[in-house]
C-alpha cells in the first residue's frame, strides 16, 4: 500500500515521469492564475536530455478540480514545501514560475532555501515582485464583467470562453482565488547567496511592466533581470529563448 506521503505527493504532481532516464535537474513548473500544470508538458521535448519537466497540479483545476482553489500564496507555499523537497529527491532542481506560478516559485523558493538541497534557482516570469505597491486596481475585487474584461486583454484564454457561461460557472471562482493569491501576496524577505534568482518579463506586458520587473534585483544577492519581445504570455509565445536561459539556469553548477 502506498504510504499517505506518497499519495499526496501524487496529487501535486500526477503526470506521467515522462522525462529522460537519465536525469542531471528536475524543473517544476509552477503555472499562472487558471492555468494547470499541463501548460508546461511540451517543454519536455524543448529542453532535451537531463532535465526532466515536473509540471505542478494546483487545487481547482485539472484533476483536482473538486477541490477549492486556494487564495493564498503563503498556504500554498506551507502545503507544497514538503512534497517538492521529496520530489527533488535529492538531484539539483530549479522551480519556474508564471505569472501567480512566480510569486509560489518566490515562497518556495524562500521555504527551502534553509534546507538539506535548496534550490539552485528560482525563476519568476511575468509577475511584479512582493514588495513592490501595485500601479493597477486589484482584480480580483472587481465586478464580474469588469473582472472579465481586465482577464480578456491580458490574453491566454479565448475570447469563447470568457463568453461561455459553463466555463465560467466552474472556473471564475478559482480565478478569483488565484487573482486574491497573487495581489495580497507581499514579502521582503530575500533569497540567500546560495539560489539564483532569474526574472524575466514582457516588453509589452501590462501586468507586469519591466521597470518593476526590474525590481526583483532588490530581493537577491546574485539575480538575473531579462526582458523578452511580447505580452503577458511571453514564455509561451517565445519558448525557445525562454527556455534557452531556463535550459541553462537547470545545468549551471
Amino acid at each position: 500500500m502506498q504510504s499517505v506521503s506518497v499519495i499526496s505527493e501524487n496529487v501535486w504532481f500526477p503526470h506521467d515521469r515522462s522525462g529522460p532516464s537519465r536525469l542531471d535537474a528536475r524543473l517544476f513548473c509552477l503555472p499562472h492564475g487558471g492555468a494547470d500544470g499541463s501548460a508546461f508538458r511540451p517543454w519536455q521535448g524543448l529542453l532535451g536530455a537531463g532535465v526532466e519537466v515536473v509540471p505542478v497540479q494546483l487545487p481547482g483545476r485539472g484533476i483536482r478540480m473538486a477541490e477549492t482553489a486556494e487564495s493564498s500564496i503563503v498556504r500554498l507555499g506551507e502545503k507544497l514545501a514538503e512534497p517538492i523537497a521529496r520530489r527533488a529527491d535529492g538531484l539539483p532542481y530549479v522551480l519556474f514560475g508564471h505569472s501567480m506560478g512566480a510569486l509560489l516559485a518566490y515562497e518556495l523558493g524562500l521555504a527551502l532555501q534553509d534546507g538539506p538541497n535548496p534550490p539552485a534557482a528560482v525563476i519568476v516570469s511575468g509577475a511584479v515582485p512582493p514588495h513592490v505597491p501595485r500601479s493597477t486596481p486589484a482584480m480580483h475585487l472587481l465586478a464580474d464583467e469588469e473582472f472579465l474584461g481586465r482577464l480578456g486583454a491580458l490574453g491566454g484564454i479565448p475570447p469563447e470562453l470568457l463568453a461561455e457561461e459553463e466555463w465560467l460557472e466552474l472556473f471564475l471562482p478559482v480565478l478569483r482565488a488565484d487573482f486574491e493569491a497573487a495581489e495580497t501576496y507581499r514579502t521582503r524577505s530575500t533569497l540567500s547567496p546560495g539560489v539564483r534568482l532569474i526574472a524575466l518579463g514582457g516588453s509589452e506586458d501590462p501586468a507586469a511592466p519591466p521597470a518593476e520587473v526590474e525590481r526583483w534585483r532588490e530581493l537577491g544577492t546574485d539575480v538575473t533581470v531579462r526582458t523578452f519581445t511580447g505580452g503577458h504570455f511571453f514564455p509561451f509565445e517565445s519558448a525557445d529563448q525562454v527556455l534557452a536561459l531556463v535550459s541553462a539556469a537547470c545545468r549551471a553548477r
